[in-house]
């Protein structure tokens, strides 16, 4: 093993090779001790990090997500009105996992695994989904183009009506780009109604 003094270790290197290890192995054989042998240090240098696997996974899978969920978080910057940027963000939403199940096929099998033993970190991203829909609601109340009394409540129900295209089952559908733009549609007609 290389002396740790001679090595500059840090979480992105660790987890970079973590993601190389579950896509030789799969996260069900990927381990810590595999982790550390490809990156030529003791595993107990890995556990100065982590704590254990389902640390480091945890963290792989989060790390996944944010980088799933990046162009939201510039959809949320753009100066444009509310039905627009809700629009654009759901879309935004659904479409990520589309495309990392295409570009990546066997790493996105493998984070569907991990994300079902990650269930505090996949809460973790389905708020703060629900929390980048409410800051356009309450954006859109502050405009006068939707109307509701609560809205998070609001923004959970989208979350909700749009989460079923986020389900590799939907990923076959001839149909779902045109499936997603209606039901798009028909929320943001909901929120405009002022008849609440």
């Amino acid at each position: 093993m290389i002396n740790l003094e001679k090595i500059s270790l840090d979480k992105e290197m660790i987890l970079n090779a973590t993601e190389e290890v579950i896509r030789r192995f799969g996260p069900d054989k990927a381990n810590i001790t595999d982790v550390a042998k490809s990156l030529k240090v003791s595993h107990a240098a890995i556990y100065r990090y982590y704590n254990g696997k389902t640390a480091l996974l945890n963290a792989v899978t989060e790390r996944w997500l944010t980088h799933l969920h990046a162009p939201s978080n510039d959809i949320l910057k753009e100066d444009s009105p509310a039905d627009v940027k809700l629009s654009k963000l759901l879309e935004s939403f659904v479409e990520a996992k589309h495309r990392s199940a295409i570009n990546e096929p066997e790493m996105f099998a493998n984070y569907i695994k991990l994300a079902k033993s990650s269930m505090e970190v996949i809460e973790k991203g389905i708020e703060e989904g629900i929390n980048s829909i409410e800051k356009i609601i309450v954006q859109g109340i502050t405009e006068g183009i939707f109307f509701t009394g609560s809205p998070y409540q609001e923004a959970k129900a989208v979350y909700l009506a749009t989460s079923v295209f986020i389900h590799p089952n939907s990923f076959e559908d001839p149909d779902r780009k045109q499936n997603i733009k209606s039901v798009v549609n028909l929320l943001i007609k909901g929120l405009k109604n002022t008849n609440k």
